[in-house]
């Protein structure tokens, strides 16, 4: 009887023992983590994060599609005010007195003059003057519309010819003696004077210019006017 006893209190244990470690595993399974089933070198961002479509992407720096470059005409009016530091159009090569080298429009060898744009944008010059009197710097008015191409030259004819069809011509000559000829600014900046040449006395069909252009001293130089100064 006893050994029956004992027995039935090794039964009763073992199910009290087998009945602890069941409910061990059941509160013991919600805190291990499920196997992260991501494919393996996947660590990019989720499948359901959408990326905004105004990101621009690292590579696109520049200007939008929309923003084209300008290629509008610079306009001297704008430009020649005193806080310029320097004009972008200077007088470049003269001869002031013509006998044989080039011949105007009219086929007329008279005075002339030329200007250069040291700008890479062409330069309009309405409303500008030229003068050789310092006590007249608004001598003669360029015409409306007129000019002067990016890092081009501009012929001006010096010779009183106002009425000619062709050509720009001034209404006033240059000595062969030696003068002072002046690019000025318009009247809405104060007729400001943009660039003056003083020469001395002219060899007959001898060049007067700038070596480099639009930025060297002036001397004896090739005749070659609307175009590249070359040395003597």
């Amino acid at each position: 009887m006893l050994k029956f006893q004992i027995f039935l209190v090794a039964i009763l244990m073992s199910c009290v023992a087998f009945m602890s470690c069941e409910r061990a595993g059941q509160m013991a399974a919600p805190m291990v983590p499920e196997a992260d089933t991501a494919e393996p070198g996947n660590t990019g961002q989720p499948d359901d994060m959408v990326v905004p479509e105004d990101v621009v992407e690292s590579d696109d720096m520049g200007m939008p599609e929309d923003m084209t470059e300008s290629t509008d005409i610079v306009d001297m009016t704008d430009m020649d005010d005193t806080s310029a530091a320097a004009p972008s159009v200077v007088i470049n090569e003269l001869m002031a007195d013509n006998d044989t080298i080039v011949a105007d429009p009219q086929g007329d060898y008279d005075d002339w003059l030329e200007l250069y744009n040291l700008s890479d944008t062409a330069v309009m010059l309405t409303g500008m003057y030229l003068s050789d009197k310092e006590d007249e710097l608004t001598q003669w008015e360029f015409p409306e519309n007129t000019q002067i191409s990016a890092n081009g030259y501009l012929v001006v004819w010096l010779d009183d010819d106002v009425d000619a069809a062709e050509g720009l011509h001034a209404n006033f000559k240059l000595s062969k003696d030696g003068e002072t000829v002046i690019l000025v600014g318009t009247d809405a900046h104060g007729n400001r004077v943009l660039d003056r040449v003083t020469f001395e006395a002219q060899e007959t069909d001898t060049a007067y210019g700038r070596l480099p252009d639009g930025t060297g001293n002036f001397q004896v130089v090739q005749a070659t006017p609307g175009a590249p100064n070359m040395a003597q």
